[in-house]
């Protein structure tokens, strides 16, 4: 049993809390879901439960979490990782080795398992993620899917018997959600007690027992699971909340109205990568193309190549044969590094300035600072009110929306952007998509590598799908 009693938490050198006064009982065997909109207090109180609040973030905390009636703030963290496993919303964070296999291995051998067992819970655990064929590969090498993948399958071994999850199918292609959720009933068949914080809970109906819907750092209401997945997709949106009800097929945006006519024109052909060290090309003979006032989603299985894609189209990999052509003309890594603009799908490895004003400074390139455009772009994506904090201070949905900016204030030709949605909520969501609207009707070509099929309908105008296979092409689809 876990018990949650009047649990307030501010964080060091912010003022307001970010819980306050929660009350929650959780029975074994229980799948409770925690939902609302970003900054609402769930990432803070899985904190809490799996003990990192108070061990290892700082800051005021008052209240109690016990668990089989001990507080976890009495406990230390080797003793709470046998009975608590967690999975972060950031997997790079969570990893402590290089390889998968030893990364499976990892927790346990610390608990001190005897050789047969743990062995025997490594096959195991690698089978259930269908990431066998990984399990030598380095972890920088993966997908963001596949780190995913690998987490929950360390977690897995551990063999807990609570589970603490926070956004586990941010970066998951839909297959893997499949599997994700077929994972977690068999959890729940097996008496694991289950707390999920997820922003698109489309695939836990039949799973999860309760909704716990939270605001400004409090249980604003809860809701049968039956009760909850009954309701309507507008509903979910009043939440702050993503689709409960996936639409049948694709239905693509209306190319936004361009302001100026624009000749830009991206052109891929036969683009062939292989990484240093591997035996296969992670890209064979792959082509895209694009205008400028089009949002192109880029869409495939985790591992299909996308990121690679965008890696050689901005300028930063060099294929190992094939041309990529801007405006009809077959441009090098370095004028192609001027004109394009990547996002990545870890903000962290893109902010660099003092404070959220600088950073997007430093994204004009040294072309002025323009301060009222600046503060605009602030304003529409939600940070206004943040424009003297510390980059690194913001919430993981904060910093996701600042890269965007950044890459966005230069008012780029060619945007391309690495699953920029993931995590977000509903409306943090269609603040994104509303400005690469705005920079597809500026002229700017826009292409957007997503799983996201709700942010898709949202705003993009047209779909190209690479298969699972790393030899296939891209190909245009109206899925």
């Amino acid at each position: 049993m876990i018990r949650v009693k009047y649990l307030s938490f501010k964080y060091a050198a912010q003022d307001d809390w970010a819980l306050k006064d929660v009350n929650i009982s959780i029975h074994p065997g229980e799948c409770v879901v925690l939902a609302g909109p970003s900054g609402c207090g769930k990432s803070t109180l899985l904190k809490c439960l799996n003990g990192l609040i108070p061990h290892f973030e700082k800051g005021t905390r008052a209240g109690n979490v016990l668990v089989d009636g001990i507080d976890l703030a009495d406990q230390p963290m080797h003793r709470i990782a046998k009975s608590v496993g967690a999975v972060f919303q950031n997997p790079r964070s969570q990893f402590f080795t290089t390889r998968v296999i030893d990364e499976v291995a990892f927790g346990c051998e610390n608990a001190g398992l005897p050789r047969e067992r743990l062995l025997k819970r490594i096959r195991g655990a690698l089978d259930r993620f269908h990431i066998a064929h990984l399990m030598q590969r380095t972890i920088f090498d993966l997908s963001a899917g596949e780190r995913q993948k690998a987490i929950l399958a360390s977690v897995y071994a551990m063999d807990t018997d609570i589970w603490v999850l926070d956004e586990p199918s941010a970066n998951l292609d839909s297959i893997a959600v499949e599997e994700l959720k077929a994972v977690i009933a068999t959890l729940k068949r097996e008496g694991k007690t289950l707390i999920i914080a997820e922003h698109r809970c489309h695939y836990l109906e039949g799973i999860a027992d309760r909704i716990v819907l939270m605001a400004d750092g409090r249980i604003h209401s809860m809701y049968p699971g039956k009760t909850f997945f009954k309701k309507s997709n507008a509903e979910m949106n009043r939440y702050g909340l993503r689709w409960i009800h996936a639409p049948a097929g694709f239905s693509p945006a209306s190319r936004p109205p361009l302001e100026q006519q624009t000749n830009q024109r991206l052109s891929a052909h036969d683009l062939c990568f292989r990484y240093p060290g591997e035996v296969e090309n992670a890209l064979q003979r792959a082509a895209l193309s694009g205008d400028g006032g089009e949002i192109v989603a880029l869409t495939g299985s985790n591992g299909a190549g996308k990121t690679t894609m965008a890696m050689l189209l901005c300028g930063l990999f060099k294929a190992r044969q094939g041309e990529i052509l801007i405006d009809g003309k077959n441009r090098k890594a370095r004028e192609r590094l001027r004109c394009c603009r990547l996002v990545l799908q870890e903000a962290d490895h893109q902010l660099f300035a003092e404070s959220v004003f600088q950073e997007l400074r430093l994204g004009l390139n040294g072309t002025g600072c323009q301060r009222a455009h600046i503060m605009g772009l602030l304003y529409d994506i939600g940070l206004a009110d943040k424009i003297h904090f510390h980059p690194q201070s913001l919430s993981g949905g904060e910093k996701q929306r600042l890269t965007v900016a950044t890459a966005l204030v230069a008012e780029p030709a060619i945007l391309i952007l690495d699953e920029p949605t993931s995590g977000l909520d509903a409306g943090n969501m269609s603040r994104i998509g509303a400005l690469l609207k705005q920079a597809a009707g500026r002229g700017s070509l826009v292409v957007v590598i997503t799983h996201d099929e709700e942010f898709i309908q949202t705003c993009c105008t047209r779909v190209l799908r690479m298969g699972k296979g790393l030899r296939e092409k891209y190909s245009a689809t109206s899925k």
